[in-house]
C-alpha cells in the first residue's frame, strides 16, 4: 500500500459517489444512521505496525468472517490490485483464502487502531501489496444493513457486490474518490438478504476496513428468538390468564 497507508499521511474526509450498475436494490446511506448491534474494530485480532500480521485463513469473528472472495469468483490483477470477476459456485456462499501472503492481513494505523486490508499479488511484507487485495465478508445470519470506515485511499475506486446466500447478485455498487471516509448501505425496504459482499479496489493506496457494522434485529433473525426461560415464562403467564378467567366466569 503506497503513501496513505504505508506513511499513516492524514487524509480529508471525502465525499464518495456511487454509481449502481441496475435498479437498486441496495441503496448507500449514512453511515451514522444504521442501527446494527455487531461492531467489529480488529482490536481482537493481531495486528501491529506495519505491514502488521499477515493471515493466510479466514478470519472468523462475531457475526462474520473474511477472507480473499468467495468459490466461483475468478481473481485476476490489474497493476498491484485485485480483480474480481464470476460468480459464486455450489449453491452457497463459501468463503475462498488467497495464495499465501497474498489473503488478509491486520496492522495498526495510527490513531484509528487495527484496520483489516486485503493483500495483492506482489504479497506480504511488501507494502505495495497492503491495501490492493480483495476482500469478501461471509455474515452468520442475513443482513440489512452494513457499513464500514475506509481507511487511506487517493481518490481511487472500489467495487461493492452484494451477495444473497444462494449466491445470486443483489446490486453492484462502484464508489469514487476514495479517502478516509465511511460507507453506509441498506438493503431495498428493510429485507434482510444480504449474506455477503465482495470488495476490491483500483486505488493507488490501497484501502483498509475498520469499524464494520451490521446486524439490524429483525423477524427472521436468529438472535430474536425467545430464549427457553422466557418462553418458559410466557406459558405460565397464558395458563394463570386462562385459569383466571375460568375462576372469574365461576364465580
Amino acid at each position: 500500500m503506497k503513501t496513505n497507508l504505508k506513511a499513516y499521511a492524514a487524509t480529508s474526509v471525502l465525499f464518495l459517489s456511487a454509481t449502481v450498475t441496475h435498479a437498486a436494490m441496495i441503496n448507500q446511506v449514512d453511515y451514522f444512521s444504521l442501527s446494527g448491534n455487531v461492531l467489529i474494530d480488529f482490536e481482537s485480532v493481531a495486528g501491529g505496525a506495519a505491514p502488521g500480521t499477515n493471515y493466510d485463513g479466514v478470519i472468523d469473528l462475531v457475526g462474520a468472517s473474511f477472507a480473499e472472495k468467495f468459490d466461483g469468483q475468478t481473481l485476476s490483477t490489474s497493476g498491484n490490485s485485485d480483480i474480481l470477476s464470476g460468480t459464486p459456485t455450489g449453491g452457497a456462499l463459501t468463503l475462498s483464502v488467497g495464495a499465501a501472503g497474498r489473503n488478509l492481513n491486520v496492522f495498526t494505523y495510527g490513531g484509528d487502531g487495527n484496520v483489516l486490508t486485503g493483500l495483492g499479488h506482489l504479497g506480504w511484507p511488501n507494502f505495495d501489496a497492503i491495501g490492493e487485495g480483495a476482500v469478501a465478508i461471509l455474515f452468520d445470519n442475513d443482513q440489512s444493513e452494513f457499513g464500514f470506515q475506509s481507511v487511506g485511499g487517493n481518490l481511487g475506486s472500489a467495487v461493492f457486490e452484494f451477495w444473497a446466500r444462494d449466491g445470486s447478485l443483489l446490486d453492484t455498487i462502484m464508489p469514487t474518490s476514495l479517502g478516509t471516509d465511511y460507507f453506509g448501505f441498506a438493503r431495498e425496504g428493510g429485507l434482510q438478504d444480504i449474506a455477503g459482499i465482495s470488495i476490491y479496489n483500483t486505488d493507488p493506496a490501497g484501502i483498509g476496513f475498520d469499524d464494520i457494522i451490521f446486524d439490524v434485529p429483525g423477524p427472521d433473525d436468529p438472535r430474536n428468538v425467545p430464549e427457553p426461560p422466557a418462553l418458559v415464562l410466557l406459558l405460565l403467564g397464558l395458563l394463570g390468564l386462562r385459569f383466571s378467567t375460568r375462576l372469574t366466569k365461576a364465580c
